[in-house]
């Protein structure tokens, strides 16, 4: 029984961020930074809530989960996206991270939370697409047998905020990223 409770231990996302952050301590701002943080996936409200007992105040806190994991966050916007296949709740998401991040300065710090489920929870179709395009090839994607790694390859390139697409839109501000991967074997 210690050893199955130390394994849900930890499992635990906010207990993972929280000793991230006190033995990596974040560096200090320049004057006039400001910290950002963006909470995205499954595990985003429990990330988020650590992050704000370490990083009171932010400038700007969105989470973005999956429905049933919605729980109000003082201090935070808190939205659902749809998940495993994107809707227009997961199109709104995206936007709103990207209107936060388009806010940022160079001198501002965007922290970044990142756990399963992401690609699916925000999205921002790539120029020329539609949400209905990234819907239909997500759902030929499930179906088509390939593994999470090659979906997610494809994924990104039809996207305005996967594969560092989200970065092109923070105006040069630091990026710190934690990431939880629910991705057998990703590195």
């Amino acid at each position: 029984q210690a050893l199955f409770q130390t394994a849900i231990d930890r499992a635990d996302p906010a207990q993972a961020l929280r000793q991230q952050l006190q033995s990596s301590p974040l560096p200090e701002l320049p004057d006039g930074g400001r910290n950002f943080i963006l909470s995205l996936g499954k595990a985003a409200v429990p990330m988020m809530q650590a992050a704000l007992e370490i990083i009171p105040d932010p400038a700007g806190a969105l989470v973005v989960t999956n429905p049933e994991n919605i729980t109000e966050i003082p201090g935070a916007t808190v939205l659902a996206g749809s998940h495993p296949v994107p809707d227009e709740a997961s199109e709104k998401a995206g936007l709103a991270a990207i209107r936060m991040v388009q806010g940022m300065s160079q001198n501002d710090r965007l922290i970044a939370l990142i756990s399963g489920g992401g690609s699916a929870l925000v999205v921002a179709p790539a120029t020329g697409l539609t949400l209905a395009d990234k819907t239909a090839v997500n759902r030929l994607l499930l179906a088509s047998g390939l593994n999470i790694n090659d979906m997610n390859l494809i994924r990104q390139h039809l996207s305005d905020i996967k594969g560092g697409g989200l970065l092109r839109h923070a105006n040069a501000a630091r990026v710190h990223a934690y990431i939880l991967s629910d991705v057998i074997g990703d590195d």
